[in-house]
């Protein structure tokens, strides 16, 4: 008998089972599906031999008990591919999907099985030289290929949908049983179908589903990969779960240079991973993530961890416990890392005797800034980033002479986001800069074909962001948009708000006076909106003051905010400063603001802000006549 390189892949491949069984590992789907590969392999291999010994001993068992064993061993072997096919689908789909889509293709499977059995096999035994024919072992073939060209143009087509190792183990396992099988038809003594098999389960444990590449062995835990693995399967299957991020604080470990904290947390992972209900995870970060059923379970942990650390650690080194009690609210671990930093930095008040308990709340209002910031992302990639243009009336030339450019981000159903929806989140973020850049250049591009101006457009304002203001190269950006536009500066003005000429003075006075020295002018937008402070329009070199809309509305019911106006437009035009009054949304407030004397009306009385087409509509019907 022909036996000895079955016999060796057989022990290769129990060896493997051995070692995966052996080992810590987490019950995920996609290791149940190599577990059943493991098996099925097994069992083809074990049905292999047991096929030659009952042909080599036929007479003693009998012709038909050995056909009815070689049909079996035949039918394993279209079982063996029926799992690959599944495990090299399982990336492709959410779990639910791929176990109807195994049952449908076992299905099948099983009619071919039956088939196979039913049908009659012949044994070919001359000098030494073994195998098996006839309609049984071709319904095998005809399965065979069908289902392994099928396994591998799913690893060719959907390639950067599966896992890498997984893609290329397939490849491998594949190819090896197409080979072997070329091989052993034209060399009928060489029966390299079953070492192929084994070759196969090699390739995919030690790439693949070997458990320790699910752990951290410098700290003893699972690592972050096999967090990833574990949040994604319990999110799909929205099973429900309690979280614990423990990060020790860097500060305190560096002032520690004795510390030994790869001993401290080896320890303190070991006497956490005593309990089998919870399972201990190093992050990326070098958090330390705690995953239970029960937050009971985490909480009875950290009271033996806290205890553990209390004696361990030295003084000063310190560590912040975050619990969520309800995990499933994730979406992956990307957001679950996002979530705890959010938390620690926004609610550091919040923290307890170093813990801080995550509510629905928090991950709610987190979930809304982190699609926000997503949004805002995705509409400067795809140009999604518009200007709207809210009309400015000069009372003394009785037409519209200027505009305010504010930003928009449309949405992809067409409805826009307002500014007070995602400014703060840019501004909290750094964002706002890009938007800054995008909304200069749109401005700059609606003036540059020179029919606004034609129509009596002499100023068109853009809100600078304090960000903005403190950047160095400030002047270079704009002037290069402007360069590549072909506009004039003096088109230009820029707004400040009174929050940031008060906190960044000093840093936005260069910019300022270098942007008048070519012709940009500056506006101080929503003056008398908390932080007046007189003494920064003296400082510094504003071209026009605009009054908040608050003030005005304060104008119409209170005695001492009409003398603050009329003080307030005084000065200013003794100080040489247009004025403009914000937010006029009715004839009462603009009679009272035109006999205050202001310079100019903004606001809803006259218009919204406006698309770019519908701005330059509006001002062909009111201009065309003055």
């Amino acid at each position: 008998m022909n036996i000895e390189i079955q016999l060796c892949s057989l022990f290769v491949v129990i060896l493997l089972s051995a070692l995966y069984f052996k080992n810590r590992r987490l019950k995920l789907y996609k290791g149940q599906l190599f577990v059943g590969v493991l098996i099925i392999s097994i069992m083809n291999l074990s049905l292999d031999i047991i096929s030659l010994v009952f042909i080599h001993f036929r007479d003693y068992f009998t012709v038909p008990v050995t056909h009815t064993v070689c049909k079996l061993y035949l039918v394993v072997l279209i079982l063996e591919i029926w799992m690959a096919m599944c495990y090299t689908t399982c990336d492709l789909m959410t779990e639910v999907r791929h176990r109807r889509f195994c049952r449908s293709l076992g299905m099948i499977t099983l009619v071919f099985g039956l088939v196979t059995m039913l049908q009659d096999i012949g044994i070919y035994d001359v000098a030494g030289v073994v195998y098996t024919y006839g309609p049984a072992v071709y319904l095998t073939y005809f399965y065979a290929l069908i289902m392994l060209p099928a396994i591998i143009l799913c690893t060719i087509i959907y390639k950067k949908k599966m896992n890498r190792h997984r893609c290329l183990g397939m490849r491998y396992w594949i190819t090896a049983l197409v080979v072997a099988a070329l091989v052993q038809f034209v060399y009928n003594d060489l029966l390299l179908v079953g070492f192929a098999t084994s070759v196969g389960i090699i390739v995919l444990f030690v790439g693949l589903e070997n458990p320790e590449l699910q752990l951290d062995r410098q700290y003893g835990c699972f690592n972050s990969a096999a967090l990833a693995e574990l949040l994604k399967q319990s999110l799909e299957r929205r099973e429900k779960f309690a979280l614990c991020d423990i990060a020790l604080d860097n500060v305190s470990i560096l002032k520690n240079k004795t510390v030994d904290i790869t001993k401290i947390r080896k320890v303190g992972n070991k006497v956490m991973g005593r309990n089998p209900d919870v399972l201990v995870f190093n992050n990326l970060d070098m958090n330390i993530i705690l995953i239970a059923k029960d937050i009971n379970a985490i909480r009875r942990i950290l009271q033996d961890y806290v205890k553990y650390f209390g004696e361990m650690s030295p003084t000063g080194l310190e560590s912040t416990i975050s619990i969520m009690p309800r995990g499933n609210q994730i979406k992956s671990v990307d957001d679950l890392l996002k979530l705890f930093g959010y938390c620690r930095s926004q609610k550091s008040a919040s923290i307890s005797n170093n813990v801080l308990f995550v509510t629905d709340k928090d991950v709610r209002e987190f979930h809304l800034i982190d699609s926000m910031r997503s949004e805002i992302t995705t509409a400067l990639d795809e140009d999604r980033v518009e200007i709207f243009l809210q009309p400015i009336y000069n009372i003394k030339k009785g037409k519209y002479t200027a505009a305010e450019s504010l930003v928009r981000i449309r949405k992809h159903d067409g409805e826009y986001l307002m500014p007070n929806l995602f400014i703060p989140v840019a501004e909290a973020n750094g964002m706002i800069l890009d938007l800054g850049k995008r909304v200069v250049d749109k401005t700059c591009s609606f003036l540059a074909d020179g029919k606004a101006v034609d129509l009596g457009l002499e100023t068109l304002e853009i809100n600078l962001s304090i960000l903005q203001c403190e950047q160095p190269d400030l002047l270079e950006d704009v002037l290069a948009v402007i360069a590549r536009h072909g506009i004039e500066p003096k088109y230009l003005c820029m707004e400040v708000t009174e929050t940031a000429s008060i906190n960044s003075k000093k840093l936005i006075l260069s910019n300022m006076e270098s942007f008048r020295n070519i012709g940009i002018r500056f506006a101080l937008d929503d003056f008398g909106s908390g932080q007046s402070n007189f003494t920064y329009l003296a400082d510094m070199p504003f071209d026009i003051l605009k009054l908040d809309m608050n003030l005005i509305k304060s104008y119409q019911v209170s005695d001492r905010a009409r003398h603050v106006i009329q003080a307030v437009e005084r000065m200013a035009h003794e100080m040489g400063l247009e004025v403009v009054a914000e937010g006029v949304e009715t004839e009462e407030e603009f009679d009272n603001m035109k006999k205050c004397g202001v310079d100019s009306i903004q606001g809803f009385y006259f218009s919204k802000p406006l698309p770019v087409p519908e701005y330059m509509k509006f001002i062909r019907e009111h201009n065309r006549d003055v």
